[in-house]
């Protein structure tokens, strides 16, 4: 006697209707706390952390094998040893940017809106007693910003040969990601999510809250780590480190702290440089923008995924 065949599904959990309840209750608020109304925001923020949600996505996500229908199937692929694996684990910045302006602050398997990491930090340092978030318990995580947690998801599992290229990743939700870990698409019983369009939206995860970033700690430069730019632009416009430069760039929102220079989010992430005979900072302010004036090799920018000319310092260049 053989098993009845399950048809295929579109995701591995229907979603439910406060997931969408909950999206306008957090608009709301980032709106408030832009028009200065922080004890507004704060209750809002409070209100759209629903016991509901929260049971909704647990424990799907952190038991993955329970949504397995099949172990093993005839012809599905198998995971590789990992020296055969795409050796980029992770999507370049470059492909998480084509992929999310392809999907949108949407998942491609559910359809719920998702909320990219970095806004989550930002909220959750405006009003960290209405948004907890304890990375190490998910009990005492944010449940709307648990289940609105933007991933960025291998089709093809990467421990099955999966690349890290954009036809292979989609805009996922916590609960598909996770959910889905290392399984396939035929042991999940699921739909291949690259068989349906995206599906526009007006939605666009709070990046409005990315400009609302609380400024940290900035102790002062070590004098001894770090000349000024005006000084080693006056005595050698051209040379630092036998390297030649023609510009200044200028990073909005960093500081400098001992022997290294730390950034504001850039293209969503965080990033870090050394400082030293090959880069040379000092803070400084633009149009009332506090950040650091930089010179240094733009290569230093290209090996992380950008632009040097976006960087540009506007009060010089040559």
């Amino acid at each position: 006697m053989t098993s009845a065949v399950l048809p295929p599904r579109l995701f591995i959990k229907e979603p439910i209707p406060a997931i969408f309840e909950v999206c306008s209750l957090l608009s709301a608020a980032a709106d408030s706390h832009l028009n200065g109304e922080h004890e507004v925001a704060e209750a809002l923020f409070c209100q759209a952390d629903m016991r509901e949600i929260w049971n909704w996505i647990n424990p799907d996500w952190e038991k993955p094998h329970l949504n397995v229908r099949n172990h093993q199937l005839e012809g599905d692929t198998l995971e590789i040893p990992k020296t055969m694996r795409d050796p980029v684990r992770h999507p370049p910045l470059h492909v998480k940017a084509a992929v999310l302006a392809r999907d949108g602050y949407r998942c491609r398997y559910c359809g719920i809106p998702v909320i990219h990491a970095d806004i989550r930090k930002i909220a959750h340092a405006l009003y960290p007693d209405a948004i907890p978030w304890q990375a190490s318990d998910p009990s005492k995580q944010h449940a709307a910003f648990q289940c609105l947690w933007l991933q960025y998801d291998h089709v093809v599992p990467h421990s099955h040969g999966g690349s890290s290229a954009e036809e292979n990743i989609v805009i996922s939700c916590a609960l598909c990601n996770f959910g889905k870990d290392r399984y396939t698409l035929r042991q999940l019983g699921l739909c291949d999510p690259r068989l349906r369009p995206p599906t526009p939206v007006l939605w666009n995860g709070l990046e409005c809250l990315r400009a609302c970033a609380l400024p940290r700690s900035r102790p002062p430069k070590a004098p001894a780590a770090n000349r000024d730019v005006r000084e080693v632009l006056e005595a050698a416009p051209s040379k630092i480190g036998g390297l030649a430069y023609s510009n200044a760039f200028f990073l909005p929102g960093s500081w400098i702290q001992g022997e290294y220079l730390y950034t504001a989010p850039i293209a969503g992430k965080e990033r870090w440089f050394k400082i030293g005979q090959e880069l040379i900072a000092e803070p400084v302010t633009r149009n009332g923008i506090t950040g650091c004036r930089l010179l240094c090799d733009p290569g230093l920018f290209r090996r992380r995924g950008l632009s040097p000319e976006a960087l540009l310092d506007p009060e010089h260049s040559d």
